[in-house]
């Protein structure tokens, strides 16, 4: 009768280790499968985005070189600068002048 019991314990042991490997097996397994599929997803959301990226490049491109033939155009069609006309400067030089003497004073007076 002892060996009886040894032996049942054993094949009980064997049978719950069976169903936890099973139980253990079938939830990995899900999880392997949920991941796959969500990389898959994503894989296809990523294309269709980079698809309509382009797309959208691609147009704004094309739209962008008609615009710089035309504005190329329309540089050609512009006369040119005269050459006896003198440059207008933003700043009269009697200020800039001004401007110098003043910082030489007061790096003077610093000295």
């Amino acid at each position: 009768m002892r060996w009886f019991k040894i032996a049942a314990i054993g094949v009980g042991i064997l049978i719950a280790f069976l169903v936890v490997g099973s139980v253990i097996g079938a939830i990995l397994h899900a999880v392997i499968d949920v991941v796959i599929a969500a990389a898959v997803v994503g894989a296809v959301v990523v294309a269709v985005k980079v698809a309509r990226s382009r797309n959208q490049v691609s147009g704004k491109k094309a739209e962008r070189e008609v615009r710089d033939r035309e504005s190329n155009r329309r540089e050609y069609n512009m006369p040119l600068p005269r050459a006896d006309v003198e440059p207008v400067h933003d700043t009269p030089r009697a200020d800039v002048e001004d401007d110098l003497a003043r910082l030489k004073r007061e790096m003077g007076s610093l000295a």
